[in-house]
C-alpha cells in the first residue's frame, strides 16, 4: 500500500512539474491555417492596412455628375456676387480692406492691453459672494445634520443651513 500511494504520488509530482502540451506559441503558430470560413487565408490573398489608400482614390472626377447622379453645377455658375475675392478687387478696395483689417487688429490689441478681452478670464475665477455663501451654509448644514446623531438641534440647525445654503446658490444660478 506504501509502495502504491509512493509511486501515485511521484507520478503526481512528475506531471506537474512537466510543460504543459498545449501552449500558445504567438511567434511560431498561424491557428488560423485550418479554418475554411477565413476568406483571406483561403484564397492566400494578403491582408492590407485599411490606412494605405489607392491612387484612383486620391483623383477628382471632371464630369459634371456627382456621387449620387444628379448633376452638379460648375464651379463658373456661381453668382457673381460669390466670385468677390481679394485677387478681383481693385487697387482702391485693396488699399481700404488693409486698412480696415488694420484698425481691427490695432482695436483688439489695445483691448488685450488694458485687460478687456482677459476680464471674462478672471471672472472665471473667482467665486461670486453669493456663491461663497452658499458653499459656506452648504458644509455648515452638512456638518451639522452629520452630527445629528449626537443630539437633535444639531439636526435642525444643519438642515436649516441646507437650506440656507440652497437659497444663495437658486440666487446666484439666477444672475448668472
Amino acid at each position: 500500500m506504501i509502495k502504491s500511494l509512493l509511486l501515485l504520488s511521484a507520478g503526481l509530482i512528475m506531471a506537474a512539474c512537466s510543460a504543459p502540451k498545449y501552449t500558445y506559441h504567438f511567434d511560431r503558430y498561424n491557428y488560423n491555417d485550418g479554418r475554411k470560413n477565413d476568406v483571406s487565408v483561403a484564397r492566400n490573398i494578403p491582408e492590407q492596412s485599411p490606412l494605405i489608400l489607392d491612387e484612383g482614390d486620391l483623383t477628382a472626377s471632371t464630369s459634371a455628375v456627382g456621387l449620387a447622379g444628379v448633376e452638379t453645377e460648375s464651379p463658373d455658375a456661381a453668382p457673381s456676387h460669390a466670385r468677390t475675392g481679394y485677387k478681383t478687387m481693385t487697387k482702391a478696395e485693396r488699399k481700404a480692406f488693409r486698412k480696415e483689417i488694420k484698425t481691427q487688429i490695432q482695436r483688439y490689441a489695445r483691448e488685450v492691453k488694458s485687460g478687456k478681452t482677459g476680464a471674462s478670464v478672471t471672472a472665471t475665477t473667482e467665486l461670486d459672494d453669493e456663491l461663497k455663501l452658499a458653499i459656506i451654509f452648504g458644509a455648515v448644514g452638512i456638518t451639522l445634520t452629520v452630527l445629528g446623531g449626537i443630539n437633535t438641534i444639531f439636526w435642525v440647525l444643519g438642515i436649516v443651513g441646507l437650506v440656507i445654503g440652497l437659497v444663495f446658490f437658486i440666487r446666484w444660478i439666477q444672475t448668472q
